[in-house]
């Protein structure tokens, strides 16, 4: 049996029950005193199904901890060990990155013939210093990558390539570093040097996740893709053709507070530069939370299709509250989401990557294929893993 000590990475002695994690949570806003009490329940493992199906994993309250105590950890090892003991629900299997039928496989097996051929071309093991890792939730939307924008060196990745951000996220701890393991000799294989990330998921776990907490090292050197962008804008190499003089409000990625210290900032200053005025969700910055897809990690939620659902519609409501003409979104997994969701949210700001508002700007014609990519995603879990919903099943993962 595997020794689920192995992977602690809170540390109870560390917390001084300041309540400050789960009292600024901008999921759970609890008053001080209540997030003091709920604080030293979870530090003795006493878990109350709120607070841990409330959880979106999105590690903000490791942000706030003035003590290094990774609150956030302190719930996601329930999650562990309540997914060691008893597996998962059956509905989940169609959320794990690596299973053969996947939300993900699933859209990928309907993209158009150029985005096929695309997306082909990338799953290349060949000896390559220099390339562009899309990140698995890319692999759903390859045209974003027809752009001149880009630097040119290949492109290499596929949904066989995932950065394991799921597994760590969700507590199922073994499968993150077993995939993590076979990355780091997949890039060790080919010799990478430098990659360029358009996944900031994937950028968090190489950097920090495999390093810091499963010892899972890279001789790589990993650039987020906002920040190639930024220096690109500023050099002049990328020209801006015109303004587009509109607003914006930004979906923030979860993982953007725990990169480069002015990470966060860099798209609303791509924004800015390239004619968008930024209006602020009021839960955005270091109180920003999930697309939705945090609906789902908890242990109690397991991927539950109502869950994720209320939740990404929420989202959408308060980019909705703000009177921005567009949500603008970094990150291809919050693309997903929040497309999705749009279908079932008449009156949502239409939702443009990053990417796609400086190719506009330069002069360049995006694809734009969001909506179709939305209906497919959809389309895909009402036939495959609605109707799991309450299916008392259980499985464990496999990789």
């Amino acid at each position: 049996m595997t020794d689920t000590g192995k992977y602690q990475f809170h540390d109870v002695e560390n917390c001084q029950l300041c309540g400050e994690c789960l009292s600024r949570c901008p999921e759970l806003n609890l008053p001080l005193e209540v997030a003091k009490r709920e604080k030293l329940k979870i530090n003795r493992g006493e878990i109350s199904h709120h607070i841990s199906k409330a959880c979106t994993g999105c590690f903000n309250c490791d942000a706030y901890c003035p003590n290094q105590a990774n609150p956030c950890e302190t719930i996601v090892h329930h999650w562990w060990e309540v997914y060691h003991s008893r597996g998962l629900p059956e509905r989940a299997r169609y959320f794990q990155p690596l299973e053969p039928l996947n939300f993900r496989s699933y859209v990928t097996q309907r993209l158009p013939a150029d985005e096929k051929a695309r997306l082909a071309s990338w799953d290349d093991i060949a000896p390559c210093e220099e390339f562009i890792y899309p990140g698995c939730n890319v692999c759903t939307v390859p045209y974003l990558t027809e752009t001149s924008l880009l630097p040119k060196i290949p492109i290499r990745g596929g949904l066989s390539w995932c950065c394991a951000e799921t597994y760590f996220r969700t507590g199922c701890y073994d499968l993150a570093e077993a995939q993590g393991k076979r990355m780091q000799a997949r890039f060790k294989e080919m010799g990478a040097k430098n990659i360029l990330m358009m996944c900031t998921a994937g950028t968090f776990v190489f950097t920090k996740v495999m390093p810091e907490r499963l010892g899972i090292k890279f001789d790589a050197k990993f650039k987020p893709l906002v920040r190639y962008l930024w220096e690109e804008l500023q050099s002049g190499r990328i020209k801006i053709e015109r303004k587009l003089n509109m607003s914006a409000t930004v979906q923030d990625s979860c993982y953007s507070k725990f990169l480069e210290p002015d990470y966060i900032e860099l798209p609303r200053k791509i924004l800015q530069h390239i004619g968008i005025e930024v209006i602020e969700m009021p839960r955005s910055r270091d109180r920003m939370v999930c697309c939705g897809i945090g609906a789902g990690f908890s242990i109690e939620s397991s991927y539950n299709t109502i869950e994720l659902t209320r939740s990404t519609l929420k989202r959408l409501g308060e980019a909705k509250r703000t009177n921005a003409e567009i949500l603008c979104v970094y990150c291809a997994g919050c693309l997903q989401m929040l497309g999705s969701g749009s279908l079932l949210y008449p009156g949502a700001p239409q939702i443009y990557h990053l990417l796609e508002l400086v190719q506009m700007a330069a002069g360049e014609t995006p694809q734009r294929r969001i909506r179709q990519r939305a209906l497919t995603m959809f389309s895909g879990t009402l036939v495959n893993q609605a109707p799991k919903l309450l299916s008392r099943s259980r499985f464990r993962p496999t990789i």
